[in-house]
């Protein structure tokens, strides 16, 4: 009987949880912003959000969600970040693509094909160094699954 209870207390531990975000949460918002999520059974997780904003040069906005509870969510990066999608960011590297041959084909009759192949290359490069990526998103209502955190034993009291 106490095997069975050990070896079910085990596997619940290791089982993930669906949990429902309270608020909006964006790459945008300062590091430490604090969230609430809420599982099936109505229990409140805590926690706070470690960002990094969208940058110049395409660079995508990520966020990391930082629970007070022992537990971490469960993503497709092996370290639990949330990223911006690519879809916008090629859309963007599209525009900026198309915008440089509008501007080598407007002047190109006026100052000749030469000097409007460079002035195309520094449309484009202006554009593409002007524009910021996404920003990573989770919108209220998004689910999010989350795993226990696994303890070491030198993180157990009373273990040598």
């Amino acid at each position: 009987m106490l095997l069975l209870v050990i070896t079910l207390g085990a596997m619940s531990s290791g089982q993930s949880v669906t949990l429902v975000l309270q608020e909006d949460i964006s790459s945008k918002l300062p590091t430490g912003t604090a969230f609430t999520a809420k599982d099936s059974a109505g229990k409140m997780y805590h926690g706070h959000v470690v960002t990094h904003p969208a940058r110049r040069f395409l660079r995508r906005g990520t966020m990391s969600l930082v629970f007070d509870e022992p537990v971490s969510p469960v993503t497709k990066d092996s370290e639990g970040v949330f990223r911006a999608g690519n879809k916008m960011r090629l859309v963007k590297l599209g525009g900026s693509l198309a915008a440089a041959k509008l501007a080598d084909d407007a002047v190109d009759t006026s100052i000749g094909a030469t000097k409007a192949r460079y002035v195309g290359l520094a449309a484009g490069v202006a554009l593409m160094v002007l524009q910021k990526g996404g920003e990573a998103k989770l919108h209220k209502g998004d689910t999010i699954e989350v795993a226990p955190k696994r303890t070491s034993t030198a993180d157990v009291a009373g273990t040598p």
